[in-house]
C-alpha cells in the first residue's frame, strides 16, 4: 500500500470515530482546568502582586525612614531639656551644636527614602505632577490605596525644626523649639501611624494573592516610578522569578507597628 493510501485510510479510520467512547462531561472539564490552574498558579495573580509588593516596598522605605526621624525627634528634645536644665552657657552651646547635627541627619533621612525614584515623605509630586503613590490592588484597576507624599524635612511646610540662632543662651528660644518638637513629633506619629495602616491593607492583600499565584511567589523585584523600561512582571518576554516571603513582610510590618506604638500619643 502506498502513502497516500495509508494518509487516506487513516483519515477515514479517524473521521469514523469509535461511537463507542464516552465523552467527558462540561462540568468534568471545567474542573480539571481549574485543578491545573491551580497546580501552575495564577501569573497575572503573581505580576499583579509583584507591582503591589513594589508599592509595599516603597511605602516601607518610607517608615523606615520615618522611623529614624522619631528616633531622632526624641533625642533632640533630650538636648532641649538638658540645655534648659544647666545656666552653663558652654555646655548649652555643645547642646546646640549637637541639636544643629540632629536636623541635618534628620534631612539626610528623609532624603535617602526613595524607592525607585519614589519618596513619599520630601514633599516633592512624584514624577513632578503626582501627589500620591497610587497604588492598585485589584485586576480590574478599580480598588487600590493612594498613599499621599508628605514633607517631613525640618524646613518650612515640614517639620519646620528652627536652627539654634542663639546656641541655646536664649531660654525663649530653647522654649520655641521646645514646641517645634512637640508638633514635630505629633505630625511624625499621625503620619506613620497612616502609612503603617495603609502597609498592613496591602500585605492582607499581598498575602490572598500568594495563595492565587500557587507556587509563583510574589516579590518587589519591578520599578514602580517613570523608571519602568520593560512591562510589568516580564524579563525577556517571560514572566520572571518570582519570591516573597509574605511571613517575613508580616513580621517587618509588626516590627514597624511596635516601633510606632513608642512615639508620643496625639
Amino acid at each position: 500500500m502506498g502513502i497516500v493510501s495509508l494518509l487516506t485510510g487513516s483519515k477515514k479510520k479517524k473521521k469514523g470515530g469509535n461511537p463507542d467512547k464516552p465523552r467527558a462531561p462540561r462540568a468534568a472539564i471545567r474542573r480539571a482546568l481549574r485543578h491545573t490552574a491551580a497546580t501552575s498558579g495564577s501569573s497575572s495573580a503573581a505580576e499583579l502582586g509583584q507591582r503591589i509588593a513594589t508599592g509595599l516596598s516603597t511605602l516601607e522605605t518610607a517608615v523606615l525612614a520615618i522611623d529614624t526621624v522619631a528616633d531622632r525627634l526624641r533625642e533632640a528634645l533630650d538636648l532641649v531639656r538638658s540645655a534648659q536644665a544647666t545656666d552653663d552657657p558652654g555646655r548649652r552651646a555643645l547642646f546646640a551644636g549637637r541639636y544643629d547635627d540632629v536636623r541635618a541627619e534628620i534631612d539626610a533621612a528623609v532624603g535617602s527614602a526613595s524607592h525607585n525614584r519614589i519618596n513619599l515623605i520630601n514633599g516633592r509630586l512624584i514624577g513632578g505632577q503626582h501627589p500620591a503613590l497610587d497604588i492598585v490592588l485589584d485586576e480590574s484597576g478599580r480598588g487600590g490605596v493612594a498613599v499621599p507624599v508628605v514633607n517631613l524635612t525640618t524646613g518650612a511646610g515640614g517639620l519646620e525644626l528652627s536652627p539654634p540662632r542663639s546656641g541655646f543662651a536664649d531660654d525663649a528660644e530653647l522654649a520655641t523649639i521646645a514646641a517645634e518638637i512637640d508638633a514635630a513629633q505629633t505630625l511624625v506619629s499621625r503620619v506613620s501611624a497612616r502609612f503603617l495602616d495603609h502597609a498592613a491593607l496591602i500585605s492582607d492583600r499581598l498575602a490572598r494573592l500568594q495563595s492565587v499565584a500557587g507556587p509563583r511567589s510574589i516579590d518587589s523585584i519591578l520599578p514602580t516610578g517613570a523608571d519602568v523600561a520593560t512591562p510589568h512582571g516580564e524579563v525577556d518576554g517571560e514572566l520572571g522569578p518570582i519570591e516573597l516571603g509574605i511571613a517575613d513582610v508580616e513580621h517587618r510590618l509588626r516590627q514597624l507597628a511596635e516601633r510606632d506604638e513608642q512615639l508620643p500619643a496625639d
